[in-house]
């Protein structure tokens, strides 16, 4: 830490005790303390015998390095008093600051100095950054497969060294905080390049053939009135036949014909194609002033982190593609996939007239308008995915089967997003008879399918577009570990976002309004969620009061409505069960799934940054419950035990598995 305020920074000097005082006292100490506060263990009355260094000195020196910002590294050959291996402090030193998540420069002079420091191969791979005065240096540097992954802060002389640090610092505490925003920046920048108007309009104005396979799926969507669950479950079908039929015929040119096929179905002009297809895309990737970034994209957020786990280290040659923007289009084509195909079908089957303030596809043109787009955009995320990875024909063929794989689950997902949509006496019935086991084990399936399995996707697109044979010792390993990763990262997400949409937001100033602009959209949608069933079925609620939790459901809420659930969740334990259940996963992930990566800790903290949520989310309920005197009973925690472990043994499931409830269910529509 700075001694005093003139002092931006506090730096830890890691370098042996005789090299300081041989070479870096003379060279370099004169260079900081003027903007930096550099700490120099040398200048403490050590002895030249270390056997005779009082333990005092190595605590103090410790509680430097716990301090500090950074560590500043000088390292090199050089003969030692006691002919003990070189740097063997300075080494430990660099370890211990690496643990601490501290980033790490070090001063490299020439060649043979980035020789000595590619030896150290434990500390090499968690350089932060080098600091040098060589230019002839710099070129080799970059292509030095233990350097790649490092800033290279060039300095025209020691002068700027401080000006130096204090520049790199400034970014990477700046990206710590804000490396979502970053990954969100690059995705819009690259969306709005190959998603433009004029692309689009290459991409699906192709000269494919007409494919009676397709045509034959699609025709019974052609006059859908959507007046019943059957026209959406009409629409869910539609998508799994087609998912299952390019499984085995996953070619560009199978693509174009199934777009083709598409707008010769959907018999529209293609401008106002065109206009549907911008439309669902546009509030992701709208240009926005006074941000860094636009809407928070989560998606390719995880997959930039899983990507960048397995792939940070390796050199461009070893990369299986090698443009830079490659993890910012996987993302920007994730997006596409969310808003032209999830978004614009879903908002068809629950009614949803606005997201992120804008008018839903079918709200602005038509329901038919709205299916089709849904359609085109499972379509284009399979072109995209054959356009972004163009160079190695083995990845691109990968993801466009990860995603079309996804496509089949996502609409397994949504028949069951439609029985858990209790629009109906008919299908109230079914939670007043059911156990909280039954619907619990339905919720859980469902958020798998329309979530879960889409963050699972994600994580096997960066497993498997990823070199990490060329990194990761456990290669094999991380195809199953990062899967789970994404799988949990969407589960814990979407109960978060359920929770949320409990939040009074007309009472909270400058809180989000969430994806559809209000809150308790679930309820006036009909849908029960974690906390609503924990509290439908609670033995501390009246019958009076549970009854009118079921009528509430599917009606549209006044502000005393929703009042009068939240405080019936509240009473229950409902919103504190979930918030302890969202801290069980968050903490499974932590501890099961990410320590199994085998990674610096610096990259660990930001893995470790996805799933951290915190009881923040509490605090709206808790002012409400203040406000006007509401009474909570404890959970059950038994229950929080079942829903845990109902949770996590998705892991060890099948994907059919994780959808057995299906078939079940079907024949209750």
């Amino acid at each position: 830490m700075p001694k005093n305020k003139q002092f931006k920074y506090g730096l830890y000097l890691a370098s042996g005790i005789t090299l300081w005082k041989n070479e870096f006292h003379k060279k370099y100490s004169e260079f900081f303390n003027k903007k930096v506060y550099l700490f120099e263990p040398g200048t403490l009355d050590i002895p030249d015998d270390h056997r005779f260094i009082p333990i005092g000195i190595a605590c103090y020196d410790l509680n430097e390095i716990n301090h500090a910002d950074a560590l500043l590294v000088f390292m090199k050959y050089y003969k030692t008093l006691d002919r003990s291996p070189i740097g063997t402090d300075s080494t430990w030193e660099c370890g211990y600051g690496i643990s601490k998540s501290k980033p790490v420069i070090m001063i490299i002079e020439n060649e043979d100095h980035m020789d000595y420091y590619a030896y150290q191969w434990m500390v090499s791979f968690s350089i932060n950054a080098i600091l040098t005065t060589n230019k002839a240096l710099v070129e080799k540097l970059k292509d030095h497969p233990k350097f790649v992954h490092t800033t290279i802060l060039l300095a025209q002389d020691e002068k700027q060294f401080e000006s130096k640090i204090i520049e790199y610092l400034d970014n990477y505490y700046r990206s710590i905080y804000s490396r979502s925003g970053v990954i969100n920046f690059n995705v819009d920048e690259q969306a709005r390049e190959i998603f433009s108007r004029e692309n689009l309009k290459k991409k699906i104005y192709s000269t494919g053939q007409t494919d009676k396979t397709i045509a034959e799926y699609l025709e019974p969507l052609e006059k859908l009135e959507f007046k019943s669950d059957k026209d959406s479950l009409l629409v869910c079908r539609a998508e799994r036949q087609i998912s299952e039929y390019l499984k085995n015929n996953l070619t560009e040119e199978t693509i174009d014909n199934s777009i083709t096929t598409t707008f010769k179905i959907w018999n529209t002009d293609i401008e106002h194609a065109l206009n549907c297809l911008e439309h669902s895309i546009s509030p992701p990737f709208i240009k926005v002033s006074d941000r860094h970034s636009g809407i928070k994209k989560v998606r390719p957020e995880l997959f930039y982190e899983l990507y960048d786990l397995v792939t940070h280290h390796l050199i461009s040659t070893q990369r299986f593609i090698k443009d830079n923007n490659f993890p910012y289009q996987v993302g920007a084509v994730v997006e596409l996939y969310n808003w032209m195909n999830t978004y614009a079908l879903d908002d068809v089957f629950d009614s949803s007239k606005y997201r992120q303030k804008s008018k839903t596809v079918w709200n602005k043109f038509s329901r038919r308008d709205a299916i089709f787009t849904g359609i085109v955009g499972h379509l284009l995320t399979l072109k995209y995915c054959f356009i972004v990875a163009k160079e190695n024909p083995k990845i691109s063929l990968k993801m466009a089967t990860i995603m079309n794989d996804y496509n089949h689950t996502m609409y397994e997902g949504q028949v069951i997003d439609l029985i858990l949509t209790f629009d109906s006496e008919k299908k109230k019935k079914l939670l007043k008879n059911n156990q909280i086991q039954d619907s619990v084990s339905l919720y859980i399936q469902r958020v798998y399918g329309i979530c879960g399995g889409f963050f699972e996707a994600i994580g096997n697109l960066a497993s498997q577009t990823g070199n990490k044979k060329a990194q990761i010792y456990n290669a094999k390993e991380v195809d199953r570990l990062s899967p789970l990763a994404g799988m949990y990262y969407g589960i814990i997400q979407m109960i978060r976002n359920d929770l949320g949409d409990y939040v009074i937001t007309e009472e909270i100033t400058g809180m989000s309004k969430g994806m559809k602009g209000i809150s308790h959209s679930d309820i006036v949608e009909g849908k029960a969620n974690i906390a609503y069933l924990v509290a439908l079925y609670s033995p501390l609620l009246s019958k009076k009061e549970k009854d009118y939790l079921y009528k509430i459901l599917y009606t549209n809420l006044v502000a005393k409505d929703k009042q009068k659930i939240n405080e019936l969740l509240w009473k229950s334990g409902a919103i504190d069960l979930t918030v302890e259940l969202i801290i069980n996963l968050i903490n499974h992930v932590k501890n099961t799934i990410i320590p199994q990566y085998h990674e610096t800790p610096t990259r660990m903290k930001w893995l470790f940054s996805l799933v951290d949520i915190t009881k923040e989310i509490l605090i709206p309920f808790k002012e409400q419950a203040l406000k006007h005197g509401w009474v909570k009973y404890e959970f059950d925690p038994e229950l929080l035990k079942y829903i845990t472990e109902e949770i996590l043994s998705l892991e060890n499931k099948t994907t059919k598995e994780r959808l057995n409830k299906l078939q079940e269910f079907k024949s209750s529509m």
